[in-house]
């Protein structure tokens, strides 16, 4: 699949018009509304780059360049800020900047719906799962600036790039099957603990989970079968289950410390 940068692909008086893009814009609409939200601007109001545009959610987001007007090189040092808050483990932080990409992953999920079988909802919902991904472990130092392209430029690389030869010696090849999920990468039908996705990320690689463990478990949390997640990583589904036991074995470890630590 050939990337194109779509950062800022989102046409004037945009209007979703498939339930899945209705489903997400309202859900977004109650979550930039919300408790969390508010929470959030409150605390970025004390950072002084982000703190003239904290009056509501809205208006962050367009300094972080969903408003074509803002200069870029201006958007993009407020979203370095954002992102640098979401690899830090503000899940809010990781929300906004996922936003911010929104446009241009609903470009890369049309394109992918148009030269495969997969649906339309079914690549969106594989692409922003990936994305989550990538915002909690996106390098900030290194790639400074032209966040929003690069996001959706590993996003993309992340779900077709290259396979190491080493994992391909096992590869399988099974027949695609959709999954119902929700667009943050949750399953529709659990309250799996593991559900939260941004969450179990930044955690995990705050403790040094290997990052394929984490990414297996992020794609079972996202209602993709064993025999899905072989397939598009190219290893066999014993391997997919050791990443889930190697990764849940770790995790509980990092949860069994911190209660430790508690009652200290």
């Amino acid at each position: 699949m050939t990337y194109t940068d779509t950062s800022t692909a989102e046409p004037a008086g945009f209007v979703p018009r498939t339930a899945v893009l209705r489903a997400w814009q309202a859900d977004w609409d109650r979550w930039q509304h919300g408790a969390q939200a508010r929470d959030a601007l409150h605390r970025w109001a004390a950072d002084p780059l982000l703190a003239p545009h904290t009056g509501s959610i809205a208006s962050l987001l367009a300094a972080c360049g969903r408003d074509r007007q803002v200069p870029t090189a201006t958007a993009d040092t407020r979203l370095h800020r954002l992102i640098s808050h979401a690899c830090d483990g503000d899940p809010a932080a990781g929300r906004v900047v996922l936003e911010r990409v929104m446009p241009a992953l609903t470009v890369q999920a049309a394109r992918w719906a148009a030269r495969s079988p997969m649906p339309f909802s079914a690549a969106l919902t594989e692409l922003v799962a990936s994305a989550w991904l990538v915002i909690a472990t996106y390098p900030v130092d290194r790639r400074p600036v032209k966040i929003a392209a690069n996001v959706v430029r590993d996003t993309v690389y992340q779900i077709h790039g290259y396979v190491p030869v080493l994992d391909r010696l096992t590869v399988t090849c099974p027949q695609p099957v959709e999954r119902p999920a929700r667009l943050d990468g949750r399953p529709a039908d659990t309250t799996d603990p593991l559900a939260d996705l941004f969450d179990v990320v930044t955690d995990g690689l705050a403790h040094g989970v290997p990052g394929p463990a984490l990414r297996t478990v992020a794609e079972i949390a996202a209602g993709f079968s064993q025999t899905e997640i072989a397939a598009r990583a190219g290893i066999t589904v014993r391997g997919v289950r050791a990443r889930r036991d190697r990764a849940v074995r770790a995790l509980a470890a990092v949860v069994a410390a911190d209660r430790a630590g508690g009652r200290s």
